[in-house]
């Protein structure tokens, strides 16, 4: 047991977590300085009990043993350098695991078949959302979708009264809660348009919202930001949308390239 990946051990249980455990799993997979148990319990405003628990539900028998496994493992996360990937690895595994769970196979279904019969579509984000908005329009415009990416309220909010019912607004957002942005898209909605939003935050206001919306992972632990682009939730859902369109409309994107091929043949 004392020699196992123990951030592996903590990620790979972390479905059964509470949210008391969630704050010591982050402590830990931090990689914050070895505390004995009390001053742990004192510096995220625990119970030292949260924290024996949290060692016997990882497979410890108590926390000398979690904490000298702890220490064992910085001493190795210093001295090898491909414990940083192997971490990121775990990360990674761990956001698409999230997502398939959260993710409905019939609504990603829906998504694609709005993109279908829409030609113009407009993405809505704001940051590092609009850095997904990107990937998407770099994709959908290769098979015949004009895709605009929108990434400033003030523009938002002048679409809002320029679109109407035959248009496609996606909105990109992680935590989805930018009332500027909500606003945009609920005089949008008034007005006829489809609206699909793509985020980690399906409170009701959202659902009533959105045609459709499809639930992503959100990173939680702010000492991963920067180490795991903020955008990568995001990023993989479009795979799921775009991988799931491609399969759907296979014949018609074929068909599409095949005359933009010989569109430019004739005028080469």
């Amino acid at each position: 047991m004392l020699n196992r990946d123990l951030f592996l051990t903590i990620e790979s249980s972390k479905l059964n977590f509470t949210e008391v455990d969630k704050l010591i799993a982050d402590y830990f997979l931090s990689s914050e300085p070895p505390l004995k148990q009390s001053a742990l319990a004192q510096k995220i405003n625990v119970s030292t009990a949260s924290i024996t628990r949290f060692g016997k539900k990882i497979g410890f028998d108590n926390y000398k043993e979690l904490l000298y496994s702890y220490r064992n493992h910085l001493k190795e996360f210093s001295n090898d350098t491909n414990n940083s990937t192997r971490h990121l690895q775990y990360r990674y595994k761990e956001l698409i695991n999230e997502i398939d769970n959260k993710i409905n196979i019939q609504d990603v279904k829906s998504v694609c078949e709005y993109l279908h019969v829409h030609k113009n579509i407009h993405i809505f984000g704001l940051g590092m959302s609009a850095i997904a908005g990107a990937d998407f329009k770099f994709r959908f415009t290769r098979i015949g979708k004009y895709v605009e990416v929108v990434q400033d309220e003030s523009s938002m909010e002048m679409l809002s009264s320029l679109l109407g019912n035959e248009n496609l607004i996606i909105y990109f957002s992680l935590r989805g809660e930018n009332q500027h942005v909500l606003q945009s898209l609920k005089r949008l909605k008034e007005k006829g348009a489809t609206i699909i939003i793509i985020t980690s935050n399906l409170s009701r206001e959202i659902t009533q919202l959105a045609n459709v919306s499809l639930a992503t992972a959100y990173i939680e632990n702010e000492n991963e930001v920067g180490q795991i682009s903020g955008q990568l939730p995001l990023i993989i859902v479009i795979d799921i949308i775009y991988s799931q369109y491609i399969s759907m409309y296979r014949e018609n994107i074929n068909k599409w390239i095949a005359t933009e091929h010989a569109y430019f043949h004739e005028h080469e």
